[in-house]
């Protein structure tokens, strides 16, 4: 019968394909090549002022029967899978998580990788046991979006973390043997606070150091909550060129800092390396309004002893003097400036801090030619004037 054709044997190509697996509507990038596993579905949260993924869907935990049953049918598809991910948002809330993977390593027994979103927040309220457990059953990255490490920022957009318990988060990660991989959203800060942004951002990036750090661009969705402050006037999108100093700003302070990470290697740090080439005053967003609930204020029941507080990871401590470094890829099209129809930024690829003084040129040639260009637009701006865009050009 469907369903029943794999029970830890070798593959059985004649098989009847008789259920369609659910397919989650979101996934990284850098998960192009994965089979998609849905484990919950929407977000747990849902509450970001400047994202518009989840807000139609109910968030639900699927049954571990039902993911079982889509696991058998998307061996039948792909039968020599290498690489999974879970979705959706924050896969590390389903309470059955740890028996999910391990029925994931028995199906896909060549599977060299599963990974998962989570909200920082999720990484730091569960139990050190409950993490392990996780990264011994198979599960080896997380994907977590930070977007923001200024605080006032954070709370304006509704993110529900605060920079410390971000900060705590990611460690807990690496601290469990996990590949991290966080997410900053460029141009959140907007006009006004795009320094705030890039450098409280370069901070906790620098006391966590992440294995992977990814560079989105803000592209304001309509009906969001910030695209409604944006016309009301309380919200000023970052121009091309202010994103680009942003950037530079960001990576300028993304020096090494011996955290963590430096005591849990991973497999990311033995793989081949692959070489490429402030707010002041009133502009400051306002603080979370009166009676908006905190997500650090969810759950906190679930924190169970030995949790990290501040200063328990020391920055003096490093595995056998080894440098670790952060891979920072712009991975989406959203980074992409044009400057009179020509692309001259398409984002920046290599490692830190080994590669910084290269992608600081990058961006210094890509800072001048947006200085001289007549007319500079990336999506962000051609979303603002209600155009459609394409992945590979600006639309005219």
């Amino acid at each position: 019968m469907c369903g029943e054709f794999y029970d830890g044997r070798p593959f059985i190509e004649e098989v009847e394909i008789c259920h369609e697996p659910e397919q989650p509507p979101y996934r990284p990038p850098s998960e192009a090549h994965s089979v998609l596993v849905r484990v919950t579905r929407g977000c747990a949260w849902n509450r970001c002022s400047f994202c518009g993924m989840y807000k139609r869907l109910r968030f639900e935990i699927r049954k571990p029967d039902d993911i079982e049953r889509d696991l058998l049918s998307l061996r039948a598809f792909y039968p020599k899978a290498r690489s999974i991910f879970l979705a959706d948002s924050d896969s590390l809330t389903h309470p059955k998580l740890p028996t999910v993977v391990e029925s994931i390593r028995r199906i896909f027994p060549e599977a060299e990788r599963i990974t998962s979103y989570a909200r920082l927040t999720t990484l730091r309220r569960l139990k050190p046991g409950r993490l392990r457990a996780l990264r011994e059953a198979g599960l080896t990255r997380i994907h977590a979006g930070l977007e923001s490490g200024s605080e006032p920022i954070l709370l304006r957009v509704r993110k529900g973390v605060r920079p410390e318990q971000a900060i705590e988060g990611g460690r807990r990660a690496i601290e469990a043997g996990f590949e991290l991989s966080l997410y900053v959203l460029s141009g959140l800060g907007g006009e006004d606070c795009w320094e705030d942004h890039a450098t409280e951002s370069a901070r906790v990036v620098r006391e966590t150091w992440p294995h992977f750090l990814r560079l989105r661009s803000l592209v304001l969705l309509p009906g969001t909550p910030l695209s409604d402050e944006q016309q009301a006037g309380t919200f000023r999108p970052a121009s091309p060129l202010t994103r680009l100093r942003e950037i530079r700003l960001l990576t300028e302070h993304l020096s090494h800092q011996k955290t963590s990470r430096d005591l849990a290697p991973s497999s990311h740090q033995a793989s081949s390396r692959r070489r490429a080439g402030a707010c002041h005053g009133e502009d400051c967003p306002p603080a979370l309004r009166e009676g908006e609930m905190r997500d650090d204020e969810i759950r906190n029941d679930e924190i169970g002893d030995g949790e990290i507080r501040g200063g328990e990871i020391r920055n003096d401590e490093i595995r056998g003097g080894e440098i670790s470094e952060i891979e920072i890829a712009s991975d989406h099209f959203s980074n992409m400036v044009w400057a009179d129809r020509e692309i001259i930024y398409g984002g920046i690829n290599g490692f830190l801090p080994a590669d910084r003084q290269m992608l600081l040129r990058i961006l210094d040639a890509a800072i001048e030619k947006a200085k001289t260009g007549q007319r500079v637009i990336d999506p962000g701006t051609i979303a603002l004037r209600g155009k459609q865009f394409s992945l590979y050009g600006p639309a005219l």
